[in-house]
């Protein structure tokens, strides 16, 4: 893995990369805030108010659909056959407040030439909420969100597929990809297809990401100083 720490690259990565491709939670905002943690914990609320259950095994639930398919959703979807929407409205139900305009980010994205998606295992409408409190909604042209993959979760190869024929990727022009996210198993099936990789660096996912750093091709302590790094080319 190759930090940008340092600033010490020298690439023009705005020639090398047709499409930026982001993960949306604890990516494009900080992961220190901790505000996935709310959305987490509506859905321990949820389980627990849906089967009847106490919050210990509630929380058990939640992180053993996790744990098998990548979504606690799509585990209680196809175990438990659940309706996503009530889910996925309650669980989205939280307060973003610390969440205001980034015109640092806005001005980092405004220099990026290629086009800009998200990708994220979310809701559009989760999505919409985040990047309107930051002020970038407008600068990306295509959120892909969990009902675009058909309730299938990344790192599942084939949300993967589906996001790739989304947004006209094909095996010419996927090397011309390059895909931002905080979680490093996510990062692997990306790699496969043929996309550059970027780690956002936290320590939750730290050990994982050096297991899986062959599928990593660069890392940075958050997505504003990447981006610096890679858009303030001087030849």
């Amino acid at each position: 893995m190759k930090s940008f720490l340092n600033n010490i690259d020298n690439r023009d990565f705005n020639e090398e990369y047709d499409h930026w491709i982001f993960d949306l939670d604890n990516t494009i905002y900080d992961f220190n805030l901790g505000l996935f943690r709310r959305v987490s914990s509506r859905m321990t609320e949820f389980i627990k108010e849906f089967f009847d259950l106490n919050e210990i095994d509630a929380l058990t639930l939640q992180r053993d659909m996790y744990k098998k398919y990548g979504l606690t959703l799509r585990g209680l979807m196809i175990e438990k056959k659940i309706n996503p929407e009530p889910f996925l409205e309650f669980v989205h139900d939280v307060d973003f407040s610390e969440l205001n305009e980034d015109v640092t980010l806005k001005t980092l994205l405004r220099k990026i030439k290629g086009k800009k998606s998200i990708y994220t295992n979310a809701t559009f409408k989760h999505a919409k909420n985040i990047l309107k409190s930051m002020g970038i909604f407008q600068e990306f042209e295509i959120i892909f969100d969990i009902k675009d993959a058909n309730y299938i979760a990344k790192p599942d190869p084939n949300s993967y597929h589906i996001m790739k024929k989304k947004l006209n990727l094909d095996d010419k022009n996927i090397s011309k990809s390059i895909f931002f996210e905080d979680t490093a198993k996510n990062l692997k099936p990306a790699r496969e297809l043929g996309m550059s990789t970027v780690w956002i660096e936290n320590d939750f996912n730290r050990k994982e990401a050096d297991y899986l750093r062959e599928y990593i091709n660069f890392t940075g302590s958050d997505i504003k100083s990447i981006l610096n790094n890679m858009l303030n080319f001087k030849r």
